[in-house]
């Protein structure tokens, strides 16, 4: 039986501003704070802008994860178009990375996020270098989220743009999610763009 894991809410948008539009494939990206919350919109801001160009578009996270789906319908996610693979943890600290690495092997993903907020993961080159080698083979983008936020706990040298997403409520259910770029390989013009969001039904 999957242990209970209470779900980190992710904010509708109002409307979308597709965050990863900037980014080429064949990159990876990496979405880092420490508010779940934040991290999660965000990603799903990249989802939803994947699945409206017609990429398919897969999430990986631990057994039991904090993945909501029914906030991810509310922001518009296909449900039904977005398999959410459940990595056991038996399967060791590499499990993610080896699904990952099966998903964009195949060919077939445009996008694959990988949910590492709770990984013990070595942050170390290796294992970025494959995940970027099969980006750029197969013209995929990779969202890598992680924890905790700040300028020198990146995920390795590989990750060409670093974000920490930030929430503010500007009103009663109304929150912004501020882009603030950690690392910025691409040169681009990203740092302090928002997002604004409804919050949730019963999320105050």
């Amino acid at each position: 039986m999957l242990p209970h894991v209470q779900p980190a809410r992710v904010l509708a948008a109002l409307p979308a501003t597709p965050l990863l539009e900037p980014f080429p494939p064949g990159k990876l990206v990496e979405l880092s704070s420490e508010r779940a919350g934040a991290c999660l919109s965000a990603a799903v801001s990249a989802v939803r802008l994947a699945q409206s160009e017609g990429e398919p578009t897969a999430w990986i996270q631990p057994a039991g994860g904090s993945l909501y789906p029914p906030d991810l319908s509310d922001c518009g996610v296909d449900l039904a178009a977005l398999p959410v693979i459940h990595v056991p943890g038996g399967a060791g600290e590499y499990g993610p990375l080896k699904a990952a690495e099966l998903l964009l092997r195949s060919g077939a993903f445009g996008l694959v996020v990988l949910d590492l907020r709770d990984s013990r993961l070595r942050r170390d080159a290796a294992w970025q270098g494959r995940l970027l080698a099969l980006a750029r083979e197969h013209c995929s983008r990779v969202v890598l989220l992680s924890a905790p936020a700040g300028a020198h706990h990146s995920l390795g040298p590989l990750v060409s743009v670093r974000i920490e997403p930030r929430r503010l409520r500007v009103g009663p259910g109304i929150f912004v999610v501020e882009h603030h770029l950690l690392k910025n390989k691409q040169g681009l013009a990203l740092d302090g763009t928002a997002e604004h969001r409804r919050g949730p039904w019963g999320l105050r």
